[in-house]
C-alpha cells in the first residue's frame, strides 16, 4: 500500500515545491500542502520559523497542525498529499509523526552545496535565500541521519528523475 501522505523536505533551493508539485500531478487525486503558505496566512504578529523565540515555536507548531489537518482532510477523501516543508528540528518530526499516526513518508531533497547556491542565486530575486540557504543546508547534512527519511541527492537529475526515483520508493513501501 502507498503511502497517501507524503513530505519533502530540504533546504531552499533543493527543490521541494517542484517536486510536490510534480508529484501531486502524477495522480488523478493529488494535493500538495506548502506549509510555508500555510504559515503565511498570519498577516499581523508573524514570526520567521528560524528565529528562536516562544512566538516563533509556537507559530512553526501551529503551521504543521494546520498543514497536517489539511493532509488528513484530502487523504479522508482519497488524495495523496505532498507537504513542502523544511524539517530541522526533532520536535517538528516528532508532531508530524504523531499527527499522522506515523503514516507517512518522508524525502530529503540534498543537493550538493555548490548545486544548491546556484539553484537559490536563479530564483527570483525575493525568494533567494542566501547565507539561510547554505545555513539550512549545512544543518540538513548534519541532521540527515538522526531521522528515518530517504534521502535524494538530486544535484544532477531532472524533475522528472526526482519525481520518478520517489514514486517508485512509494510504491514499494
Amino acid at each position: 500500500m502507498m503511502n497517501k501522505i507524503v513530505i519533502i523536505t530540504g533546504p531552499p533551493g533543493s527543490g521541494k515545491s517542484t517536486i510536490s508539485q510534480k508529484l501531486a500531478e502524477r495522480f488523478s487525486h493529488g494535493a500538495v500542502i506548502n506549509v510555508d503558505k500555510v504559515r503565511h496566512m498570519v498577516k499581523a504578529g508573524y514570526v520567521k520559523p528560524w528565529v528562536r523565540s516562544a512566538k516563533a515555536q509556537k507559530q512553526k507548531m501551529l503551521g504543521i497542525k494546520n498543514a497536517c489537518d489539511l493532509a488528513n482532510n484530502f487523504s479522508k477523501l482519497g488524495f495523496y498529499v505532498f507537504i513542502d516543508d523544511v524539517i530541522t528540528e526533532k520536535d517538528s518530526f516528532e508532531l508530524y509523526k504523531k499527527l499522522f499516526e506515523n503514516k507517512m513518508k518522508v524525502f530529503l531533497l540534498l543537493p550538493l552545496k555548490d548545486v544548491l547556491i546556484k539553484r537559490d542565486l536563479s530564483r527570483n530575486k525575493e525568494e533567494i535565500m542566501g547565507k539561510r540557504a547554505i545555513e539550512l543546508w549545512e544543518t540538513f547534512n548534519y541532521i540527515k541521519k538522526e531521522f528515518e527519511w530517504d534521502i535524494i541527492d538530486s544535484s544532477y537529475l531532472s524533475v522528472n528523475e526526482v519525481v520518478d526515483i520517489i514514486n517508485d520508493k512509494l510504491k514499494n513501501s
